[in-house]
Parts: C-alpha cells; sequence; structure tokens
C-alpha cells in the first residue's frame, strides 16, 4: 500500500492499544548456558510478522525457535528493510513463512538471495483464497480464521519431515490449535447475530475476512479500497462518497487501521464522530497485551462488538 504512512492513527472515541515494543523479536527462543545444547535441536522458523510466527509456535512449542521478523506495530509489513539479523535467521531457518500476496514480498527474497533451504509456506497461496488470474485480492489473510487452519496443517506436516521423533507432540499442538480457532469461529457468528444488519466502512481492508465470518457487511465502496492501493489514493470524488456515506450513519462502525494514518483516514475519522459512529482500531502485528493468534483474533471481534454496541 504504496500511499501509507508510518504514525499510529490518532482514533477519537476509541482506544487502540501503543505496543510497548520495538525492533524485532524471536518467539520461542533458548535460553544461554546450560540449555545452548539442547537449543540445537530445536527446529528453526522464520516468519515474516509475529501473527504468523504464533501460529509457528503454536504448532512447535518447545521444540522450535520462532523468529518473527516484524513484531513493531510502528513497522510497515509491506515496505519493510530486513537487517543482518533477519537474515541470518532466514538463512538458518528450517521453514519460513511469509504472507504472501504482494504484502510482504522481501520475506521470499530473502529465503532465496540467502541461500536459504526453508521450505517456504506462502500463506495467500494455501489459503486458496486467490483465484487464478485475480488482479483485486485482499492479501490480509490473516484475518482468516481458515487461512489459518490451513498455514497451521503445512507447518505441521512440515515439521514432521523435519522433526519426525516429535510428530505426536505436533499433531497434539495441531488439534489444540485448530480447537481454538473453532471458538473463536464460533465467537464471531455469535457476535454477528447478537449484531444484525449490522455495515462497516474500513479505512483499509484489513479484517475484510472476518467481517465475513461475523457476518457484517462491508460497505466501504470498491473505488475507495482500489484506489487506496495507489501512490495518489482515492480520488476527492470517492473520499466524498465515502464519507457521505458515514455521515448518513449508513455504516454500523468504522474501522480503522492503527498502525497508518494520512489525510483521507483523518477526514473518515472526523466525517464519523460528526454522526455519532463508533470507531475500532484493528492491527496487522500485535497490539499491547497480545502475544498468540488466537488472543489477537479475540481482540478484534471484542473491539468490533464493543463498537457496534
Amino acid at each position: 500500500m504504496h500511499r501509507r504512512l508510518l504514525a499510529i492513527a490518532a482514533i477519537s472515541a476509541c482506544a487502540l492499544g501503543m505496543a510497548g515494543c520495538s525492533g524485532n523479536s524471536d518467539s520461542g527462543s533458548s535460553a544461554s548456558g546450560a540449555s545452548s545444547a539442547a537449543a540445537t535441536d530445536k527446529v528453526d522458523i522464520v516468519a515474516s510478522t509475529n501473527v504468523w510466527g504464533s501460529v509457528a509456535q503454536s504448532i512447535g512449542g518447545d521444540k522450535v525457535n520462532v523468529h518473527s521478523v516484524i513484531s513493531n506495530p510502528d513497522q510497515d509489513p509491506h515496505d519493510y528493510e530486513a537487517t543482518a539479523k533477519d537474515k541470518l535467521a532466514f538463512s538458518k531457518a528450517k521453514i519460513a513463512i511469509a504472507n504472501g500476496g504482494g504484502y510482504d514480498d522481501w520475506a521470499p527474497k530473502l529465503v532465496e538471495s540467502t541461500g536459504s533451504k526453508a521450505t517456504l509456506v506462502d500463506a495467500v497461496e494455501t489459503s486458496g483464497l486467490k483465484k487464478p488470474g485475480q488482479e483485486e485480492f485482499n492479501e490480509h489473510v490473516f484475518f482468516s480464521i481458515d487461512s489459518a487452519r490451513k498455514v497451521a496443517k503445512v507447518v505441521e506436516s512440515n515439521l514432521v519431515k523435519v522433526s519426525p521423533d516429535n510428530k505426536a507432540t505436533f499433531e497434539s499442538n495441531l488439534k489444540d490449535f485448530e480447537s481454538t480457532l473453532d471458538d473463536l469461529k464460533d465467537r464471531a457468528a455469535k457476535v454477528g447475530e447478537k449484531h444484525p444488519n449490522s455495515t462497516a466502512i474500513a479505512t483499509e481492508p484489513v479484517v475484510g475476512y472476518l467481517l465475513d465470518d461475523m457476518k457484517i457487511k462491508n460497505i466501504t465502496p470498491e473505488e475507495f479500497v482500489e484506489q487506496s492501493e495507489t501512490e495518489a489514493g482515492p480520488s476527492t470524488k470517492v473520499v466524498h462518497e465515502t464519507t457521505t456515506l458515514i455521515a448518513d450513519k449508513k455504516a454500523s462502525v468504522l474501522l480503522v487501521n492503527g498502525q497508518t494514518s494520512d489525510a483521507v483516514t483523518k477526514e473518515l475519522q472526523k466525517a464519523a464522530k460528526s454522526a455519532g459512529i463508533q470507531q475500532v482500531g484493528v492491527w496487522e502485528t500485535f497490539p499491547e497485551g497480545v502475544d498468540t493468534y488466537q488472543g489477537f483474533i479475540d481482540k478484534a471481534i471484542t473491539d468490533i462488538d464493543k463498537g457496534l454496541a
């Protein structure tokens, strides 16, 4: 998304958690000293973001070392520039997870440029959501609960190949992870039923797939979404059409990407405030207080529920 500015959206009428972490982080890293020898038996996994890294951690448990390249919500996954530490992680990894779909093109490139032998798991390809030849596509598949399930299965399969002695552990962890996803999907549906005929406008199509699971209609104009992907951004005409929908209270809630902000976003926020429409922050990496995929999706469902209430 070329128009992105790396700034946290200042959202009135909605409390957005500001992540206190900074820089890159490793999840599942081994302790030093006496435990270093045991750590060598762990499978090294690298993921483009901590969202996908947490999925891998859920399946691998204490049998893996997971390096999540982007863990700071101040960082834009689209335009990230890898550090020497990231390159080293890719070169050592047995499994690499990228979101795909143009979201993090630097990740698969690092697999190739570092000479990594890692098996690359492309979440967009794994999801099956993008059809052959499809040009316009919402690449934020990490908000698709079914896609997370598919990625988890592929990670489990690859872990078994790399570390067959731990097959039972990986299978058990996958079963537990899938059970939590079932609960999340059920909760999403119930929240949607709680707020029938609800509609949403989003500054960016981040949570589109979750809205589908919640049966909440996304009424963001297609032209707004398409033009938002360009450097020029949405035209004045399209912005006016979108703000009019908000002013006329056609939308039940305004969803704002809490990791980016620009003049258009602020204009939509202003219209929502004037119309008395609640604004809900959504995230692409973990906000403060969240460290698992389940917690990430659960927070989004909870915040949308509150916004609709």
